[in-house]
């Protein structure tokens, strides 16, 4: 049997009361700190050939750049909205379902395309999408408590992958062309979707 070598190792490190996980790398060149969110943790990945006592002196080393980072990190963190309840989606649900027909109905005549059924759902990573096969268009329900512009933003932008499958510059032109300000009110649903 061919006797292999690990090409990585995981361990945790205690320095000055703080827990390092520390992940040995057989390939890398030199340690590195990250701090993860979402709880601020830190990682040192470092070279097999680096002790434990080198990885704590690195660490103590960097401890200022640690400290502003895990700061950082859970600031974000706490300034990240909550994830919505149920009652919440229920409510917004109640609300796209009420006016998102609406805005296909004005818009789908206007781009000059038919689209199939709309559904409805709580997304965590996306506000629309839509099948180009069957014309199927999603919509996410936290939508409701994003300014109504957005609404119809992704509405026409779902709507417009009828026209172009893509989001290449034929996409952004029909955007262009349909909803001049598409950029303004896609910028303001950035980091927007809670999870």
């Amino acid at each position: 049997m061919q006797n292999r070598t690990r090409t990585t190792r995981h361990s945790t490190l205690q320095v000055d009361g703080l827990t390092v996980a520390v992940v040995r790398r057989a390939r890398q060149k030199r340690p590195y700190i990250r701090v993860q969110p979402p709880d601020a943790h830190v990682e040192v990945s470092a070279p097999m050939r680096v002790s434990d006592a080198e990885i704590a002196r690195f660490v103590r080393k960097n401890a200022a750049w640690i400290d502003d980072h895990r700061r950082s990190v859970l600031d974000r963190e706490r300034q990240r909205p909550a994830a919505p309840t149920e009652v919440e989606l229920a409510e917004w649900r109640a609300v796209v379902q009420a006016f998102t027909p609406a805005l296909v109905e004005r818009w789908a005549p206007i781009m000059g395309v038919r689209p199939g059924k709309l559904a409805y759902r709580n997304m965590v990573s996306r506000w629309g999408s839509c099948n180009v096969k069957t014309g199927r268009i999603c919509i996410n329900v936290q939508l409701a408590a994003q300014p109504p512009e957005c609404l119809e933003y992704v509405v026409v932008h779902e709507l417009c992958h009828l026209l172009e499958p893509s989001h290449g510059p034929r996409f952004k032109a029909l955007m262009d062309g349909f909803l001049p300000d598409w950029r303004q009110r896609e910028a303001k649903l950035h980091g927007a979707i809670r999870r």
